[in-house]
């Protein structure tokens, strides 16, 4: 079975040959079997009315009431058509296929496409649409260029038939993926099927879009000059794994190990999104996640003069008497939050858990930071009119917002029947690696899903993504697993009637 993937933490590799004569892309997308992935997506529906997306879809467009047209807009239905046996045969032309995206000088994106090995498919596509309204461009070398449409629509570049075919959004992006050529693909896949990414920080660094210089400035303040995902669905489960020599331990957070108990503070039944993290224990541990914040601030030239954040929240907690730098920073060991949401879509109720290195720590932490912030919070109206309360559990100061949130937080703790903590930890790497890091998400508890697709989600186990040291190499793993169950519940809610099958023509009994 494959290992499927897809997170945050890069792999530094090697270059590919020839890839010094062109810049690399912002991203590359490779695709790696896609035609295996449409099958493994079809898979889901095993079992149900509807044997593809595309069928029920049809289905649910022709089963609207008289006078209702239902439309999900052209490019959604279009992409859902796609998912058919027919197109999934037809997707295996573009194994090996790397879509390679940039941002031009104005932050405005741009992109091509190369198809190692075109069977005729595209060739075939392209003259149809260049017989509408596209039209013959000049020639690039040896690649004739047709434009698909009219003037801005995009260009595919071909030669003979079996060699690779380009397309891409205009010339630029064009010459650049034939520059590419001779680099190749790069190493061979580590994957039987699925999509490999690889990201550039310092390309988006250097682009006009704040969003992309906001993401260089997190991974580059991170330590990381490169980033490599893989991500694919086998059976019912999707599984993005990223993995990346570690860099200097000056470059990064201090990671530390979460406490598996950590965990238990986590209501099974409640939670729509939980993390846990460890760091140091130590002030210069948590200054390294304080840095990769001013990074991200400071990729906005018009917050480039801010002060320091660990500057800005010390000055910040001596109004209040505390001293982060004394009773805070060099006691604190990490952090479990939980949260909930109201239908409107907003927080209503969680927990934070700050975890100290030992017991008389976190009285430290209790009384001289926790106690006086959250009386600052009480008399500054910041609570929305929810109730906040807090607790010391051994090590840890707990503080919840909204109904219950605390109570809820302790008989989890002592109720591993009501607690997340044993499904959490099911998805650590083994019994002798501890991760630093857990995220995790019920999605048919996020509020901003279609309600529909909630439901249809309501008994979906959670995504989570662990991250872990092993040696020099730093892992990060998210998996979502039982997409099966949700599928099949979405479906029997669709309002659409499933078109009676054709009879199947069978041979007459010779007796």
């Amino acid at each position: 079975m494959p290992l499927l993937l897809l997170g945050a933490m890069p792999v530094l590799l090697p270059p590919a040959r020839g890839e010094a004569e062109s810049p690399a892309p912002a991203v590359e997308i490779r695709a790696i079997r896609p035609d295996a992935q449409v099958f493994a997506l079809l898979s889901l529906f095993e079992g149900t009315a509807w044997p593809h997306p595309a069928a029920a879809l049809a289905d649910w467009k022709q089963s609207a009431p008289p006078g209702e047209e239902r439309s999900l807009g052209k490019p959604l239905e279009a992409a859902i058509a796609a998912m058919n046996p027919l197109m999934a045969r037809e997707m295996a032309t573009f194994d090996d296929t790397r879509l390679l995206l940039d941002l031009d000088p104005e932050g405005r994106p741009r992109w091509a496409a190369i198809v190692p090995s075109d069977d005729g498919t595209i060739t075939a596509l392209a003259t149809a649409l260049v017989l509408t309204d596209g039209r013959r461009e000049a020639a690039e070398g040896p690649f004739a260029v047709d434009r698909l449409g009219r003037d801005g629509a995009p260009l595919v570049a071909s030669t003979e038939p079996g060699a690779p075919v380009i397309l891409a959004s205009d010339r630029s992006a064009l010459r650049s993926a034939i520059d590419r050529l001779d680099a190749g693909p790069g190493a061979e896949p580590t994957i039987d099927s699925g999509w490999i990414v690889r990201v550039d920080p310092e390309a988006l660094a250097a682009s006009e879009s704040l969003a992309a210089r906001r993401v260089a400035a997190a991974a580059l303040g991170l330590g990381y000059r490169a980033i490599e995902a893989r991500a694919a669905l086998v059976g019912d489960r999707l599984e993005v794994v990223v993995e990346g020599p570690a860099p200097p331990q000056a470059a990064r957070p201090g990671w530390g190990s979460v406490n598996p108990k950590w965990l238990d503070l986590v209501p099974g039944d409640r939670a729509a999104l939980a993390v846990s993290v460890a760091i140091g224990p130590g002030g210069d541990a948590w200054a390294g996640v304080l840095e990769v914040a001013d990074r991200f601030e400071r990729a906005d030239p018009t917050r480039g003069d801010a002060a320091p954040l660990r500057q800005r929240l010390g000055l910040l907690a001596l109004t209040r008497g505390i001293r982060l730098e004394l009773d805070f920073w060099p006691h604190l060991a990490g952090l479990t939050a939980w949260a909930s949401f109201d239908r409107a879509g907003l927080p209503d109720g969680g927990l934070l858990a700050l975890h100290a290195t030992d017991d008389q720590a976190a009285a430290r932490v209790s009384d001289r930071v926790v106690s006086r912030i959250v009386e600052g919070l009480a008399g500054s109206g910041a609570l929305r009119g929810r109730a906040i309360a807090t607790a010391r559990v051994g090590a840890s100061v707990l503080i919840g917002w909204g109904p219950d949130a605390l109570t809820a937080s302790l008989v989890a703790l002592a109720d591993p029947g009501q607690s997340a903590g044993p499904a959490l930890r099911s998805h650590w790497p083994d019994a002798d690696t501890v991760p630093s890091r857990v995220l995790a998400a019920w999605p048919g508890r996020l509020p901003w899903l279609d309600p529909a697709v909630r439901e249809a989600l309501g008994e979906a186990p959670p995504a989570v993504a662990v991250g872990w040291t092993e040696g020099e190499t730093l892992r990060d793993r998210v998996r979502w697993q039982g997409l099966r169950g949700p599928v099949r519940r979405f479906l029997e809610r669709l309002p659409a009637l499933p078109a009676a099958a054709p009879p199947v023509a069978t041979e007459e009994d010779p007796s």
